[in-house]
């Protein structure tokens, strides 16, 4: 079987594992504000203190059962709801956090390009705690206020340390010996990195025009494969190809 490809296969299941049951973990909160359903929480569940995180606010036409199921805080209007009306609110909504005894922060929203009315802003939380968020925002001309409790922070245990799933080792070998080249090894470890399969220490993320990768890179990782050097010394090529922007997590 082509190395390649089995790779790509690796990722694919493994991507089915994780999804599979997501409705189960899905720890978004919700409220009705008039005619429409708001969702907040985090775009990585569970949030991990100091690993980076991104903040969500969706909003959706509400159904009769999200009325009945959620708070409704009512606002004047006076023709049917329409999704139009909660797309471009950038200017119009301010989004308050505070995590356990932290300090508040308040923080800009933007909108998806690909989802009209998808708010996002991108948030790193820096201590364990309940959640709490304060919206403020303003809905066909009526101002509304709601407060929220997604999930919790959770304590960051591997913030220091890294975490290698075995599998990885044997890509780390194809790579080495050059059955699959450059840009697949870096597009896997991104992919592995952004969904949380390969966990590596904090590290800043850097940004350059010179994608090539070092040869000591690569021979690391052949040396790795082969039990020769230890996992900090694999991971030490993975934060050199992040700061140097040559993997973009």
């Amino acid at each position: 079987m082509n190395n390649t490809y089995y790779f790509v296969g690796i990722l694919i299941l493994t991507l089915g594992i994780m999804t599979t049951g997501i409705d189960n973990v899905y720890a978004h909160n919700a409220q009705v504000v008039g005619d429409f359903k708001v969702d907040i929480g985090w775009k990585k569940e569970p949030p991990i203190a100091n690993e980076p995180n991104m903040l969500e606010v969706i909003f959706s036409i509400a159904s009769d059962f999200d009325k009945q199921r959620f708070d409704v805080i009512p606002i004047q209007s006076s023709s049917p709801a329409s999704i139009d009306d909660v797309m471009g609110l950038e200017k119009d909504l301010e989004l308050e956090i505070r995590i356990g005894n932290g300090e508040k922060e308040f923080l800009t929203l933007s909108e998806e390009e690909d989802n009209p009315g998808t708010y996002f802003v991108k948030y790193t939380p820096l201590e364990e705690g309940l959640t709490k968020i304060h919206l403020y925002g303003k809905i066909k001309a009526s101002d509304f206020e709601a407060t929220f409790h997604p999930e919790k922070v959770e304590e960051g245990k591997m913030n220091n340390s890294a975490s290698i799933p075995d599998w990885i080792k044997s890509n780390a070998k194809w790579w080495s010996e050059g059955t699959i080249g450059d840009s697949d090894f870096t597009s896997g470890i991104q992919y592995l990195i952004k969904n949380n399969i390969l966990r590596v220490p904090i590290t800043e993320q850097g940004a350059s025009a010179n994608k090539e990768i070092p040869s000591w890179i690569k021979s690391n990782a052949g040396w790795w494969a082969d039990g020769m050097i230890s996992d900090d010394d694999f991971i030490k090529g993975i934060q050199y190809m992040i700061t140097n922007g040559i993997i973009s997590v």
